[in-house]
């Protein structure tokens, strides 16, 4: 089988009408003029709805009761978190372009295409906290490997969008049409193996390159943690590292590029939030149901009580200096009772929820009364929901959100910035703290603690070369 060497003419960008610039300042539509920044000022995601360019901070709704040392705070805030997201993205603009160019090649090329690795998932394996990091691993992995990248997972495929055709049902076609099945045995993608020992040698140690050089396809099945983490580890891939990922904020990142909600929902999420937040939002993520789910940790009569998310928010805002009118509490939570709870320690007038967001919606059962609905994984709602809920969380200005959740902290880290993380336990020494704010937007490896236990100390030592290797392990229990 004979591989197709991409060219480096510049055909194909006259074909596909773009325009090679850095990334982190324009996208050009094909056939249009018109452009619009990857991040807006204030740090957010740019949306289909509102595409203008703006000075840090200018899109704040008008307040007329914070006095003008907040409010000068606030444009502060936005300021600096446009420039850690500058920070991230234009190491990594050109790579990117670079990577537009190579998918183009995969899907509109003639020939054969050139390698590929596809992201694996089924819906309903877990909550989409626990999914949406084996996605942004496999376009990491993309990226660091030179493949093309698709994506054989119907959530992502169906609730999100991108100017690259990301589906591998289409790809899978394409390949079909030239001979190629990728189904059939001899040409079945390689599988990357699970196991502690296994992912240590391979991503902490391995020459990555040369260990797949002989697969056309690679495939990442069922991964619900967060490999980019181990990688760093590798002295191999330093350099990689240093030059489009000087921050190691991996996720937040491609995020910015992988991660674009399909406009049907984007519009629903723009529309609230302009309709119902407030010049300051601070978002608040509440799992109750994560409790007693092991016998060492995450009892239940050791969770965060509800009024501490309540004062650790309210003390956000104090630390602001804003006036209450100025601000607003989002919530996601996984029980019914705690939106009540929250809503009557803060004020009903200044927590907001959606309708359908992830406490349980209602259908009517057989016999005509509501039912909660959840899902497989047991979390509340349905994806779509949950979806919304946790692009919502990511806009907030800043969050609050539970320890070992992975809606949580994968919001967190799509929005790009750390949170407060609300800790379970008695809290009766120093080792035990009632909250802590992390350093890097990062999500956890949640598999950390478990992986250091059961595997010598070679690996562990290895995974410990990494200044952030505390930032992935203290953020999730030891779960045996």
């Amino acid at each position: 089988m004979s591989v197709r060497v991409r060219p480096r003419s510049s055909s194909l960008r006259t074909l596909h009408c773009r325009k090679i610039v850095p990334l982190i300042f324009l996208l050009i539509s094909c056939g249009t003029a018109k452009s619009t920044s990857i991040l807006h000022d204030d740090g957010s995601r740019p949306s289909s709805i509102d595409k203008r360019e703006r000075e840090p901070g200018s899109d704040r709704k008008r307040s007329e009761h914070s006095p003008a040392p907040a409010l000068t705070k606030v444009r502060a805030q936005q300021r600096l978190r446009y420039a850690d997201w500058q920070a991230r993205m234009q190491p990594l603009a050109g790579r990117l372009e670079e990577y537009r160019d190579q998918h183009l090649e995969c899907t509109d090329g003639n020939g054969m295409p050139g390698p590929y690795i596809v992201v694996r998932i089924e819906d309903k394996a877990a909550g989409i906290g626990n999914e949406l990091p084996g996605v942004i691993t496999g376009f990491f992995l993309a990226l660091l490997l030179e493949r093309c990248f698709f994506v054989d997972f119907p959530f992502y495929n169906n609730h999100f969008t991108h100017e690259l055709d990301f589906s591998w049902q289409h790809h899978h076609q394409r390949l079909l049409e030239i001979g190629h099945d990728a189904n059939a045995t001899k040409n079945l993608p390689e599988r990357i193996p699970g196991g502690y020992e296994t992912l240590g040698e391979l991503w902490m140690f391995k020459n990555l390159e040369r260990h797949y050089a002989k697969s056309y396809g690679l495939e990442l099945f069922g991964d619900l943690d967060y490999q980019a983490a181990l990688v760093q580890s590798n002295p191999r891939y330093k350099g990689f590292f240093d030059r489009y990922f000087p921050t190691r904020e991996v996720f937040a990142a491609l995020a910015a590029f992988v991660l674009q909600v399909a406009p049907e929902f984007e519009q629903e999420i723009q529309a609230y939030k302009a309709r119902r937040f407030k010049l300051y939002t601070i978002g608040i993520q509440i799992r109750r149901r994560k409790c007693n789910g092991d016998r060492k940790d995450l009892h239940c009569e050791y969770r965060p009580s509800i009024e501490s998310y309540c004062q650790v928010a309210r003390s956000i805002q104090l630390a602001m200096g804003l006036h209450d009118k100025d601000v607003a509490f989002f919530l996601a939570a996984d029980e019914p009772a705690t939106y009540l709870q929250v809503a009557q320690i803060l004020g009903a007038e200044r927590v907001l929820w959606t309708d359908n967001g992830i406490a349980p919606t209602h259908q009517h059962s057989a016999t005509g009364e509501f039912a909660d609905v959840w899902n497989e994984a047991e979390n509340p709602g349905t994806v779509t929901s949950a979806l919304i809920d946790m692009a919502l969380l990511s806009h907030c200005d800043d969050m609050v959100v539970t320890m070992a959740s992975s809606f949580g902290y994968v919001a967190a880290a799509w929005a790009g910035y750390a949170p407060v993380y609300m800790v379970y336990g008695e809290h009766t020494s120093s080792q035990n703290p009632y909250w802590y704010r992390a350093i890097s937007s990062e999500p956890c490896f949640w598999q950390a603690k478990n992986m250091m236990r059961q595997v010598d100390a070679r690996y562990v030592n290895r995974f410990k070369e990494n200044p952030f290797w505390m930032q992935y392990t203290q953020c999730h229990n030891d779960w045996e």
